[in-house]
């Protein structure tokens, strides 16, 4: 049995990089035809729709099934604030979201990968250099006033995703504040389908590949993204105060969210896990 498991899922693992490949190798054309000579505002509203394609794409290819709770039409031209798990939370939040990304500036240094997200025409967030924040925080709020939704994972790197949020970091509600667009709160949780074994959360010192080498091997994913209610920033309130009191929403419902997403594996629901969130 372990001979034919093992089997299994190495053939499962090389289909699905040839056809992630190719999906990949023909988005990474069509934006490049659809961007190429573009000014800046039609080149990243145009990005943006192909990358939502390649999220929609590669989750199917994966094996991942995205559950939604909420209105994902309610992200549109807002400043979406999501806790933050690994690269499979840019695949579920990406394909439900047309939005705009912002990867740390390391990533741009990947061989294929940091080339291939520069296609989707970022924002570069660089945490190692301070003296850079009121830039990401400029092209955050040029985004927005483009009205198309933005997405930001603000505690700065990823967690397992069972522990609660980290604090957030401040930059990216800067622009919350500048352009007065509402934030919508969006939390997300994976595990492995049909009682796999697997840590789907990319985080501490694990390595990429090897993490996605066991991803690619799963017999399928199980995601929810849950959309919570949106917040409007108030009079006189700093982006420290805004990123403080978005943690606290957050926080208050992450539990219930995570609960309803681990009582979802013998088909039933927990209690609603936010006011106003529909399933």
């Amino acid at each position: 049995m372990a001979t034919k498991t093992s089997v299994g899922e190495t053939v499962r693992r090389l289909v699905r990089i040839v056809l992630v490949g190719g999906w990949s190798c023909y988005i990474a054309c069509g934006v490049f035809l659809c961007t190429f000579l573009r000014r800046k505002r039609s080149a990243v509203l145009c990005a943006a729709g192909w990358t939502k394609r390649w999220a929609a794409g590669t989750a199917a290819l994966i094996g991942m099934k995205i559950d939604v709770c909420g209105d994902p039409a309610a992200a549109a031209g807002r400043l979406v604030v999501s806790n933050h798990t690994g690269y499979l939370d840019v695949l579920a939040e990406g394909a439900l979201f047309p939005v705009r990304f912002a990867p740390q500036a390391e990533m741009r240094r990947w061989p294929l990968f940091g080339p291939f997200t520069a296609l989707s025409r970022p924002v570069w967030v660089d945490r190692k250099n301070r003296s850079r924040s009121k830039e990401t925080a400029r092209k955050i709020a040029e985004t927005l006033e483009m009205r198309l939704s933005m997405l930001v994972y603000p505690e700065g790197t990823s967690t397992d995703g069972r522990h609660g949020l980290l604090p957030f970091k401040s930059t990216a509600f800067e622009a919350a504040l500048k352009t007065g667009v509402c934030l919508l709160p969006v939390l997300v949780f994976h595990e492995p389908a049909g009682g796999e074994v697997f840590d789907t959360a990319w985080h501490g010192n694990a390595a990429f590949l090897p993490h996605v080498r066991g991803i690619l091997g799963l017999k399928g994913i199980r995601s929810c993204v849950y959309i919570m209610p949106e917040l409007s920033p108030r009079a006189g309130e700093d982006r420290k105060e805004l990123a403080a009191r978005m943690y606290r929403e957050m926080s208050d419902h992450y539990e219930k969210c995570l609960s309803d997403f681990l009582s979802r594996r013998d088909g039933e629901h927990a209690v609603p896990p936010a006011e106003g969130v529909e399933k």
